[in-house]
Parts: structure tokens; sequence; C-alpha cells
């Protein structure tokens, strides 16, 4: 009777990934773009582009390397349970986190050829949340972590002296997984492939730009599980610390963005990207327990089992502009809106599924002719959730209200040589 309780509970415990961007992506992967709330695709003018739109790279002279990150702050996210929460009234707060997520570029013209290489190293997926095991959602969701970096070589060929075109390769090496509630603790490791085309066209007043990259499957094929605590309250006490082997895999959501950048004189840009993420990928994960004590506890015998996600694709729309106000000195701010990828049904505390918008201001200043730094601060404002719609007797302690933002701050220094 017990293996059933725990199939049950198992079933919502694992891959809840917090990430304060759309689903589990961080958008923000470069400074300049990030100040200009991402509307970054027909801009692509500093080497964050291997990114951004790999094509805009073969339009930067000579070699060019930027070396950067974001700062970002959690405060706190907080939970106040409602009437159809059976702890009801309940309270808790996720634990304050501060992330580093860094980034680094370089790009390179071949002269005398239309050829330009380049490579971006970054990591535009992952976070992660950590709720105290005392919360009323603690059989399924505690602390839970994803650490991926990104390799993604490119090269770009410069067409005429308005277009260019660009493909690359993304490698992306899930470094570490932890996802832990008190039924269980899962870590492991995977990587997996994909790839990734662009094209820009420009002119002194007007540009354009595509960028496509392809879904990516993370294949954990040597995870490891150990029960909980919660297992010996739920009848199975030999299982508290026992370990197990379990693998299962994450595809990572194809993406599609395009942009529009206008330039009415020489001291404005004004930019908009409208970004298609594809997090239908995002269907349900399968785990493969191997045979074991834990394993069969967990599963209720099968060594098997399916957790539905069903989320489905989303398109966020993204302004910026920046003011030269002098030949050292530009001055940036943004807005974006990001709709969420979750169906309440699915709703999982580990992933702030709510609406959010993004507000952005930076700067940049150039040192000299070869360097220049610049600055960025985000305050991502998420609408709150009234969550109602979770059911069952391990769901409905997610109903209630969650609330809370985060604040990103960002930075970068670029050299040309």
């Amino acid at each position: 009777m017990y293996q059933k309780s725990l199939l049950t509970i198992s079933a919502v415990a694992l891959l809840n990934i917090n990430a304060y961007a759309g689903g589990f992506q961080i958008a923000e992967q470069g400074t300049k773009a990030m100040a200009m709330s991402n509307a970054f695709t027909a801009v692509a003018d500093d080497p964050s582009a291997q990114w951004y739109n790999p094509a805009g790279s073969a339009f930067l002279s000579g070699t060019q390397v930027m070396a950067g990150g974001d700062y970002i702050l959690v405060p706190g996210m907080d939970f106040k349970s409602n009437n159809l929460n059976p702890t009801h009234p309940s309270t808790t707060q996720m634990k304050r986190k501060t992330l580093v997520v860094p980034t680094i570029y370089l790009t390179h013209q071949y002269q005398n050829s239309p050829l330009t290489a380049g490579i971006g190293i970054n990591a535009p997926f992952g976070l992660s949340s950590d709720w105290p095991t005392n919360s009323p959602f603690a059989i399924s969701n505690t602390f839970s972590e994803v650490k991926t970096v990104n390799i993604n070589p490119n090269v770009s060929w410069r067409i005429n002296d308005h277009w260019a075109v660009a493909a690359g390769v993304d490698y992306v090496n899930l470094l570490s997984v932890h996802l832990n509630n008190t039924v269980q603790s899962m870590s492991g490791k995977g990587d997996g492939w994909g790839g990734n085309v662009a094209m820009m066209y420009r002119n002194d007043q007007l540009s354009f730009g595509v960028s496509y990259r392809s879904r990516v499957r993370l294949d954990i094929k040597n995870g490891t599980v150990v029960g909980g605590p919660a297992l010996a309250f739920l009848g199975a006490p030999s299982a508290v610390g026992a370990t197990g082997a379990v693998s299962t895999k994450i595809v990572l959501p194809d993406q599609l963005n395009a942009g529009v950048a206008w330039r009415p004189n020489g001291d404005w840009l004004l930019s908009l990207d409208v970004d298609w993420v594809n997090w239908k990928t995002f269907d349900n994960l399968d785990f493969h327990y191997a045979p074991s004590f834990v394993g069969s506890v967990i599963t209720g015998g099968t060594y098997f089992r399916t957790l539905p996600e069903n989320w489905h694709a989303t398109t966020a729309v993204r302004l910026g502009a920046q003011w030269q106000t002098s030949t050292a000195v530009s001055l940036r701010a943004g807005y974006t809106y990001d709709p969420t990828p979750i169906d309440p049904k699915y709703y999982s505390p580990g992933i702030p599924g709510r609406d959010r918008q993004l507000f952005t201001v930076g700067a940049g200043y150039r040192v000299s002719d070869a360097l220049s730094i610049d600055v960025g601060y985000m305050l991502v404002y998420f609408k709150d959730r009234y969550q109602t719609a979770s059911t069952g007797p391990v769901n409905a302690t997610r109903n209630g209200t969650y609330t809370g933002n985060v604040h990103v701050f960002s930075g970068s220094v670029v050299y040309k040589f």
C-alpha cells in the first residue's frame, strides 16, 4: 500500500528547476543586450552576437573578446496557502539565492576574406530553487539545481556590405542536476548536441535579423537516487538512505528570434524583438530506475514512470533603446513581456511559472578605441500567482499565492585587437 503512495508522491517530485526567465531559460547572455531587454537580434554589434545572432559577427572588425556575466539576486519567493490547500493556513519562503552566470565570447574576422569565426561559452539554461524541508509541499519540492554550460562555435559569411549569414554547433553539458524532496534525492550529469543558423541585413539606418537554434536532448544516463526521510513516515524506513540508479532525459527547446532595429539619427538606436521558444519539447519526463529496493519503493515495483509536464510554446516581445550621449558614453533601456509556458494544472513551486515583465537600464563607456565597458540592471517583475488548479493529496499542498521578484546585475568588458 505504501508503494502506491510513494509512486504518487514521486510522480510530482522531479525536475523542479527554478529560473527567473521564461521556463528555465536564462535569456540574459550579454550586458549590452540585457540593458536593451535582449532586443538584440537585429543589433548584434558586439561579440555576444555569437549567442544573439552570429551573422552580426560578420560586421565586426579584427579580433574581439568579451568577458562578463550576470549576478542574480533572488530575495526569496513567498508562499501563502489558500482554502484549497490541506495545510491551510500555512506560509513559507524560498531561501535567498545569489547566483553568478559567466559569459565569454570571441570573434575573429579573417583579413581580405568575408569569413568570420567565433565561439561563445555561456549558460543559457539552468538555475535553482531551495524551499525549506518543513514547507507545506516539501514532500515534492525542496532543493533543486541544474547547472549547464553551452559551447557554441560559429562561422559567419559576409555576402556583401549589407547581408550576412551564419551557422554553428551547440554542445550543451549538463554539469550537475540535483532534484530533491523529502521522499528522495536525485543527482546526475549529461550532455547533448544541437545547431543554429542565422542571417542579418543592415544599412545605415535599418537592420533586421533572424536566428534559429535547434532543440538539444540531454541524456542523464548514470543518475543516483537516495531514499529520503519521508519514506520512514510513509512506512518504508529501511529505504531511508538506500541508493539506486536512475536515468532520464531533458529536451531543451528550439527557439526562433526575429528582430528589427532602426537608427533615426547618429545618436539613437531603437530595436524590437519577437522571440518564440518551443517549450512543447518539455512534454513529459520518463524515469528508468535500475532494479534496487529504493527504486522499487519509489515506482511501486515497475522501475519506470512518466511525469507529465505538457508545457506550451511562448512568444516574448522585447523593446530596446540606446542613446549615444557622446562618443564615449551610451545610455540604454528596455522592456519585455514574457508569458509563462506552464499550465496551472502542472504548476510546481520549483519553477516560478508566472507571467513576467522585465524592466532594464544600462550604460556603456568607451575607454579607448580598443576597450569598452558595459553595465546593466534588470528588474524581473513577476505577476502574482493565485494557484488553485493543483489537485490530489500531494499536489493540493501547492495551492496558494506566490509572490516575489528578482534583480539581475550585469557587467562586461570588450577588448578589440
